[in-house]
């Protein structure tokens, strides 16, 4: 039905961000508040272009309670004043009624595919879209951004024809631009933050990508936020929902072992306006251990299979490889030991106390007995039967029916 998707996940909490969350989102927007969605949607309107480029919002909440305010708030934030362009909004009642389409069909073994639980679950949300628009390329984006560039999709043409000619699937990832014009992400100035070097390494290995001498070099990660997906992919291969964080880059090293490669191009850029992060530094920090370690199991339990090859850290270096090496245990014990004296310099006990819980949880995602390798492996495969039924052109024009009202 058209050539691009651009899918833009959004993320919301309650009023002036008070209240509980049971979702963790970097920086969830407070309902009732503009945000920054409506700036990311007006600067694709040079893009759009009917019947050929399509814009799709997929909407979550932090709670279940908070769906129908969010997306009511949406709809008039989306028509106030009208957008110039059409947009497919996605939220929690339309995650209903496909659950429901596929129940009618038989097909509700397939309902645990399809969640707006955690940004894993969301981005695969956005490939489903794409599958029911029909769309030949996913293009995923953010809500935090401004795309200047009217040339974007074109060059994005361009890398599909050329790589298409040497890949049956592949992946393409693009670059952030920052306020400043730097590409670079500011490093922490921190005793702590010099044995978690997660900056570093993912300043040192888009270094290298913006350095080679390949036209588009391959890489070993990709920003969810300027991410390209043909159908050849996003029908084969979804994000990781147990990821709870870094669903991108872990998209990329899951790709690997299907032997389905990245590619950078350093002239695909996005101007990255992210509003403050609320959470706590150890809250984040959390995040990451639990995510890198995660990653580093499916590693490690991988076994030969005939349609996969095997990853090893290094191919995935400086980043996100650096972190899954028998060497994440001291990085994280070092880390935050050190973070958690500065919470009690500070006279933050309760900040130290959570700091030092991450460890713990640390030691259990060691000792799990889940099989993380086997467990994605057969939600690919799940993944890949969904894919295949929703893409039938009848199919996908009832769901399109069911969910908007237009075949």
């Amino acid at each position: 039905m058209v050539a691009f998707l651009l899918a833009v996940p959004t993320y919301w909490t309650h009023p002036e961000g008070r209240g509980g969350e049971e979702i963790f989102f970097d920086h969830p927007t407070p309902l009732n508040t503009p945000g920054t969605l409506r700036r990311t949607l007006e600067s694709l309107v040079p893009l759009v272009e009917p019947g050929v480029v399509a814009v799709g919002v997929v909407a979550a909440p932090t709670v279940a309670e908070l769906g129908p305010a969010m997306e009511a708030w949406l709809e008039e934030l989306l028509a106030s004043p009208p957008l110039p362009y059409p947009v497919v909004l996605f939220g929690p009642s339309h995650l209903a009624l496909l659950q429901e389409f596929l129940r009618v069909r038989g097909k509700a073994a397939w309902f645990d595919l399809l969640s707006l639980t955690g940004y894993g679950a969301i981005r695969n949300i956005t490939l489903v879209l794409a599958n029911l628009l029909e769309a030949e390329v996913l293009v995923s984006l953010d809500d935090d951004e401004v795309v200047e560039d009217n040339d974007f999709l074109a060059k994005i043409s361009t890398d599909l024809a050329y790589l298409g000619q040497h890949h049956p699937v592949f992946g393409l990832a693009g670059l952030y631009e920052n306020a400043d014009g730097r590409v670079f992400v500011p490093e922490p100035e921190t005793s702590w933050g010099l044995f978690w070097p997660k900056l570093r390494w993912m300043n040192q290995t888009f270094a290298e990508l913006l350095n080679s001498e390949e036209l588009l070099p391959r890489t070993p990660l990709a920003l969810g936020g300027n991410m390209v997906l043909p159908a050849k992919l996003f029908r084969r291969l979804p994000f990781d929902p147990c990821i709870p964080r870094g669903e991108d880059v872990d998209y990329v090293a899951n790709a690997a072992k299907w032997g389905i490669p990245f590619f950078f191009d350093k002239n695909l850029r996005i101007l990255h306006l992210p509003p403050e992060k609320p959470h706590p530094t150890w809250l984040k920090l959390r995040q990451d251990l639990v995510r890198f370690a995660y990653a580093r199991r499916k590693l490690r339990e991988q076994e030969p299979h005939p349609e996969l090859v095997r990853v090893s850290p290094l191919k995935l270096a400086p980043y996100p490889g650096n972190f899954l090496t028998d060497e994440l245990e001291e990085k994280a014990y070092r880390s935050h030991t050190l973070l958690a004296l500065e919470y009690l310099a500070a006279g933050d006990a309760e900040g130290a106390r959570r700091t030092l819980e991450n460890l713990h949880l640390l030691q259990q995602e060691k000792t799990c007995r889940e099989n993380a390798f086997k467990s994605y492996l057969d939600l690919a495969n799940r993944w890949q039967e969904l894919q295949t039924w929703l893409a039938d052109p009848e199919i996908a024009a009832q769901a399109r029916q069911v969910l908007w009202g237009q075949p």
